[in-house]
């Protein structure tokens, strides 16, 4: 049984740790776009800035990890279609986090 866990876990969690450093940096990036971090603002204002990145960070690499071993697990039990539709679902999630991050 553990041997069978092996390549799901380990690919969960590299999924994972990589939605934690992109979801890390794309908040940055969004947030220092905003016009509180501008050179005129006061020191202060951009101060939650690193803070709310890895919170943001860790919220993709959670939903990665739970969608992404989900979807292994299914369709190493030969749910392919559940498999495809949790893999679409991370998907579709991701990328409206993203275009909200980026339009905010």
């Amino acid at each position: 049984m553990r041997a069978k866990l092996m390549f799901p876990l380990s690919v969960a969690f590299a999924a994972a740790f990589a939605a934690q450093i992109e979801g890390m940096v794309v908040t940055r990036w969004a947030s220092d776009r905003s016009s509180a971090c501008a050179a005129s603002s006061p020191a202060g204002a951009c101060s939650l800035n690193g803070t709310v990145s890895f919170l943001a960070g860790t919220l993709f690499a959670v939903e990665t990890l739970a969608a992404t071993l989900t979807a292994l697990v299914l369709y190493r039990n030969g749910k392919r279609f559940s498999a495809a539709v949790t893999a679409t679902g991370l998907v579709a999630a991701l990328v409206v986090q993203h275009a909200w991050l980026i339009t905010y």
